[in-house]
């Protein structure tokens, strides 16, 4: 499965993995305005598919900056090399040392387990999980396996506010601070500027064919981005909309 493969979704309740025959098609290449974000990524992932121990990795930022895309884009950039991608939703993150035996069955592979849009809510029971899987208990973690995950939450959960009523609030701020050190590597994302934007812009359109006056093309994409904000995703949409209106 694993020679023939390199992405796989994890389902909890069945413990098995389920192939993604579609692979979506990204260039790392043309991700913009996040080059340092990629050279950290990019040289964790390469010191791990070496075979060298590495951090985990949470990207954490603004929606639409391109967190998941850059993830994504791994299995492209390391196409001919060991690395495999398995994706685990939040509410099977309890399950995950029953995935781990069978990452352990198969050494010659290097294991990214991927969780996406990572967050939790006060008391949520997969917060507490997390951390437990993460150190492992009493089982070691297979050495040929790493976490990347991302979050629109820098600290993965709501603010603590004067308003909750808590007794002890340095117990709760004790309590997530000890799930994000789990992650040795954390990378931050961040709204672009207008003129980053722009140049997005610029890219795509002409990857699309569109034939639009540069002036024109400036115009129509600074109005959209007064509702639909400056991000990657927003210039993609943007484009996208040229194509059908």
């Amino acid at each position: 499965m694993f020679v023939q493969h390199q992405a796989f979704i994890w389902n909890g309740k069945e413990k098995s993995l389920k192939i993604v025959n579609r692979l979506p098609k990204y260039d790392i290449k043309e991700l913009f305005g996040i080059d340092k974000q990629k050279e950290l990524l990019l040289s964790n992932t390469k010191a791990f598919i070496e075979g060298k121990r590495v951090n985990n990795v949470l990207l954490w930022g603004e929606r639409g900056t391109g967190k998941t895309t850059l993830i994504r884009s791994l299995l492209g950039y390391f196409k001919k090399s060991s690395l495999r991608m398995i994706q685990v939703l939040k509410n099977d993150i309890i399950t995950m040392p029953y995935l781990y035996d069978i990452i352990y069955e198969h050494r010659d592979f290097r294991f990214i387990i991927f969780i996406d849009d990572l967050s939790f809510n006060e008391n949520e029971q997969e917060f507490r999980d997390l951390k437990i899987v993460m150190d492992g208990g009493i089982e070691e973690i297979p050495e040929n396996s790493v976490i990347y995950a991302t979050s629109n939450r820098r600290n993965l959960m709501p603010a603590v506010s004067q308003s909750d009523n808590e007794l002890f609030p340095e117990d709760s701020l004790q309590e997530r601070a000890s799930l994000i050190e789990r992650f040795g590597l954390r990378i931050g994302f961040y709204r672009f500027s207008q003129e980053q934007y722009l140049d997005i812009v610029k890219h795509y359109a002409t990857v699309a064919g569109i034939d639009l006056n540069p002036e024109e093309l400036t115009k129509k994409a600074r109005e959209w981005a007064l509702i639909h904000g400056t991000t990657g995703r927003s210039a993609y949409q943007f484009v996208l909309s040229l194509q059908i209106f």
